[in-house]
């Protein structure tokens, strides 16, 4: 996944440690699109084709279904073309690995309707046709959803409580180490060795969607990985960075990523229509939060 994990336990049962690390491991050999064998690079080998995967890649590509249907299509996983095209093609861990797509996925997408939607999952037999003109990029949702599967999954097993941060994108449940909950520190998007918010979350997801990171030069441009699904190109949006906190680490990061497109005006206003609560930090360094979130008095750790 091309980033940090990090795992908290609370009464953590016996082998919980060495479980999260393997789990973890495992879901980015089936979601990383930087592996030729991982399932979703096989999906995007082969268009049109049956495609045999794992349960969790249905479970992945069920969960992106959702998120671009509850954002409106604000959230698009299968931008992977555009990406590519934007520069982002190579791993962020160091590796020199780099991700491909197909001919018929490199296509552009003005010539197809076809969105997730039209992604076909087949539980019986665990396969999945992905369509010709679309390439599946899991993104910050594979970091979302992985930590949601996590935290799940140890807490199942006997721990007494969890919390998984996969690159920032973090899930928490059960018994917290404090009173107030799980403290989360929001980092200063233009600065992450400084804490900019510190907020207690009872249970649920936090993510945090930026175009400060991830980013790279081309052509002679500042360009960063957050695409506009209605330019394919990369946003140009007025906001650094969007937090939100939700009730799964996917759907905070699918939302965080469609408030950011938003762009200052109407960031906050999308997340109370979906009833959510989140922080957004302006290019010009202003942050403003959900009314919920100001009334709570988030710099003194409370609950929210």
């Amino acid at each position: 996944m091309g980033t940090e994990a990090h795992v908290i336990l609370v009464d953590p049962a016996e082998g919980a440690e060495a479980y999260a690390r393997s789990r973890l491991e495992e879901l980015e050999r089936r979601w990383s699109r930087f592996l030729p064998a991982s399932d979703v690079s096989r999906l995007n080998g082969a268009p049109g084709a049956f495609v045999m995967v794992s349960p969790d890649t249905l479970f992945l590509l069920a969960t992106m279904k959702q998120a671009w249907r509850v954002s409106g299509g604000r959230y698009d996983p299968t931008l992977l073309s555009a990406i590519n095209a934007a520069g982002y093609s190579a791993s962020y861990d160091g590796s020199g690995r780099a991700s491909s797509t197909s001919g018929a996925a490199r296509r552009e997408r003005a010539i197809t309707d076809v969105t997730i939607a039209d992604v076909t999952l087949d539980l019986a037999t665990s396969s999945v046709v992905v369509p010709a003109g679309l390439g599946i990029d899991p993104g910050g949702i594979g970091k979302g959803l992985a930590a949601d599967m996590v935290v799940t999954e140890l807490l199942r097993g006997g721990t007494g409580g969890a919390l998984v941060s996969v690159g920032g994108d973090l899930a928490a449940a059960g018994r917290a180490p404090s009173p107030e909950g799980w403290h989360v520190a929001i980092e200063d998007p233009f600065d992450a060795s400084r804490e900019r918010l510190r907020l207690a979350l009872e249970a649920g997801g936090i993510a945090t969607s930026s175009t400060l990171t991830r980013t790279w030069v081309k052509d002679g441009s500042r360009r960063h990985h957050v695409i506009d699904p209605a330019t394919q190109a990369c946003a140009t949006t007025d906001l650094a960075a969007v937090t939100v906190i939700a009730r799964a680490g996917w759907e905070a990061e699918a939302h965080a990523t469609a408030a950011l497109l938003g762009g200052s005006e109407r960031a906050l206003d999308y997340l109370e229509r979906h009833e959510l609560d989140g922080i957004a930090t302006t290019l010009d360094g202003i942050t403003r939060m959900t009314p919920a979130l100001e009334r709570a008095g988030i710099t003194e750790g409370s609950t929210v």
